[in-house]
């Protein structure tokens, strides 16, 4: 008997490719090519919200929400997310399908692009990176995949399902991971090239969680 063999994980496959071409390119056509290409394709709040004018070259603001996702800030910060999306992307792919998991990437990044711009809406730095795609990407991993289930609770005479207890407690630490990288990173004076658009991760983790509790419970009635 052939052992089990998940299959491939195309669309994995796919947004890895996008996001390594992307950045093997720009870092191919030199440093003032990978600035202007983060100016104009990356998400500045600024360009969204309408707080500066002027800045045409590059995708429609709006259209920043979804580019900024595979542009990312030098080769570490490209692995980094890259090797994280190998690892859970395709546990989530064989799971839920590719369509699923391209929606739920870009749902997540685009939700976690629109909280940076409202927590910063006139900055004129250029976000970039897969980070809060791949954090709802990740949440929806940690709901379908955590060994162990949650008890039901109540809370103020509301009873609360054990799906949603993980999702909080998933949320509750991942959230406060991502605070405490803030301090340590974007404060002034805290570390040198700091600079990390937290509210991009927690954005795209609670979009993650969000998607992943229905799936879950569907998962718990079919074992039933």
């Amino acid at each position: 008997m052939r052992p089990f063999q998940p299959p491939p994980a195309r669309a994995t496959r796919v947004l890895l490719f996008l996001c390594v071409g992307i950045q093997l390119l720009a870092s191919l056509m030199g440093r003032g090519f990978d600035s202007a290409l983060a100016l104009g394709w990356g998400l500045v709040p600024a360009r969204v919200t309408g707080e500066v004018v002027g800045l045409e070259q590059g995708a429609p603001p709006m259209a920043t929400l979804v580019t900024y996702m595979f542009l990312h800030a030098g080769l570490l910060h490209l692995a980094m997310n890259m090797v994280f999306l190998a690892w859970v992307g395709r546990f989530v792919e064989w799971l839920l399908g590719p369509w699923h998991l391209l929606f739920l990437f870009l749902a997540a990044g685009v939700a976690g692009g629109v909280l940076q711009v409202i927590s910063d809406p006139a900055s004129m730095i250029p976000v970039v990176g897969a980070s809060g795609a791949v954090s709802g990407v990740f949440a929806t991993y940690a709901l379908l995949f955590a060994r162990q289930g949650e008890a039901p609770a109540t809370v103020f005479g509301l009873i609360i399902s054990g799906e949603t207890v993980r999702a909080l407690r998933y949320a509750a630490l991942w959230i406060g991971l991502q605070l405490l990288v803030a301090v340590a990173f974007n404060l002034p004076g805290a570390a040198p090239g700091g600079g990390i658009a937290i509210w991009t991760h927690i954005g795209g983790f609670v979009i993650g969680l969000l998607y992943g509790v229905p799936w879950v419970r569907g998962l718990a009635r079919t074992r039933e």
